[in-house]
């Protein structure tokens, strides 16, 4: 062990017994991991079970570890990047909960430094985590008592582990680990189901990190890609790259606190009459030929649109009604424009992924088809928009137009095409880049009311 892993490990510390007589305190891994299923070390603090009002439940937990005098021994000695650390047992949360957003505070004196990282995974074996590489964050420096945050990109983790190294002179005081967990979540949002028409639309919704039943809050309708399509109400959360950055990256930033709601696209097999294709609502016309499930007048539309109504309503809830937003990638962005069309008078502002407005997906509009979009734009040319799609993305066709119509018409549309950029990677271009998303949370619809 070198030197300044020598100092940061903690001096024997010595406990009184019985009569006041000092006996040591021995801790073995087992016994700890022990105490850790147990909960006998954890500290808890729950989110509020229910709201005011009678909200649903929130089911989140921030649930913390402390390591202090005796227990600081638990942390074992490892060798990580060629470095001496120091590492603590896994933290695992109970079966069927996800643990993410991690926050570690040392506390230590001395002239030297102390750099902090957690590795975070879905199973139990560190030394595959480490060898992965992407499963651990850069180490970062720490300053005594001052917390550091750890959020982790990937869903339904269960496993952590702290990781610590110095160099200097460094005594080491305590450690303290706190983690966000919840039951059967994925990516933070709650599985719920719809009932609508006689049928079940399944959708997942994640409340403002510290939701306060007095204050209100804008709401986020994210629709996913083609790829999200099922019944499963799991596939379309790896499809909606805003609703997961609400959880992965914005989730501390107070700015973007709000509900996030993501219902799923439902297979044509789930889809009850009258709607296409057990029926004519919805069904493929001549501007809008492909792609049906997302059709104005279809079921989805209609459902989520009954579904945003019944929330607003929620008065234990207090959606703010007039910062309801939406955003949509690839079909989700053709869904956009069905959305705007079908309650223009609900959003207050949407972005548009790599979508298509009208007519076939890869297609220019032109001639009859064009001249209808500016008829469908007249209803919605009072929500501002921006519309986003990739060079190498054919797209951009129905996305250049539909700003072109919004933008001759008054309307406040911007359209921003990356360069060299493919249908996929436009995602992380557009929802990664946090001021694109500040834009959306500043809209606000002139006129309460959404109907």
């Amino acid at each position: 062990m070198d030197q300044s892993l020598a100092a940061m490990r903690p001096r024997r510390s010595r406990c009184l017994g019985r009569q006041g007589r000092p006996r040591r305190v021995v801790a073995s891994p087992a016994r700890w991991a022990a105490a850790l299923l147990i909960g006998g070390l954890w500290g808890v603090c729950l989110g509020a079970d229910a709201a005011a009002g009678g909200a649903p439940a929130r089911r989140w937990k921030d649930v913390t570890v402390s390591f202090s005098g005796e227990r600081l021994g638990l942390l074992r000695p490892q060798e990580i990047d060629g470095k001496q650390c120091l590492v603590s047992d896994a933290i695992v949360a109970p079966v069927g909960w996800e643990q993410n957003h991690h926050r570690v505070t040392v506390d230590f004196t001395g002239g030297g430094s102390v750099e902090v990282s957690v590795a975070h995974s879905s199973g139990s074996d560190l030394g595959a985590v480490l060898k992965a590489g992407h499963l651990r964050p850069p180490f970062r420096a720490a300053r005594s008592g001052r917390e550091l945050l750890f959020s982790s990109p990937y869903k339904g983790e269960s496993c952590a582990w702290v990781l610590l190294r110095a160099s200097g002179d460094v005594s080491l005081q305590s450690v303290r680990y706190t983690a966000w967990r919840a039951k059967g979540t994925l990516y933070g949002h709650e599985a719920r189901t719809f009932e609508f028409a006689g049928a079940k639309l399944p959708y997942r919704i994640m409340y403002p990190r510290n939701f306060d039943p007095q204050k209100s809050y804008p709401l986020v309708l994210s629709v996913s890609g083609s790829g999200g399509v099922g019944s499963d109400n799991a596939g379309s959360m790896e499809m909606v790259i805003l609703a997961r950055y609400l959880f992965t990256r914005y989730y501390f930033d107070d700015e973007l606190a709000c509900f996030s709601v993501v219902p799923q696209i439902p297979p044509a097999a789930a889809v009850p009459a009258p709607y296409f294709p057990r029926g004519t609502r919805g069904a493929p016309s001549e501007f809008h030929p492909d792609w049906p499930a997302v059709n104005a007048g279809g079921f989805y539309v209609e459902a989520t649109g009954a579904l945003l109504r019944e929330l607003l309503a929620d008065k234990s809830l207090r959606v703010d009604p007039r910062r309801v937003y939406y955003s949509g990638f690839s079909y989700g962005g053709k869904a956009c424009w069905e959305f705007l069309k079908a309650d223009p008078d609900l959003w207050a502002g949407a972005i548009c992924g790599a979508g298509w407005p009208i007519g076939r997906a890869f297609s220019e509009p032109k001639g009859d088809v064009l001249a209808r979009l500016k008829i469908e734009a007249q209803r919605y040319k009072h929500v501002p928009v921006r519309i986003y799609a990739g060079e190498l993305d054919g797209m951009k066709l129905g996305s250049r137009a539909v700003d072109e119509v919004l933008r001759g018409l008054g309307g406040d549309s911007r359209y921003v095409e990356f360069p060299k950029t493919a249908h996929v990677q436009t995602a992380e271009r557009i929802w990664g880049v946090r001021d694109n998303v500040a834009w959306l949370f500043r809209q606000k619809r002139a006129k309460a009311g959404g109907g």
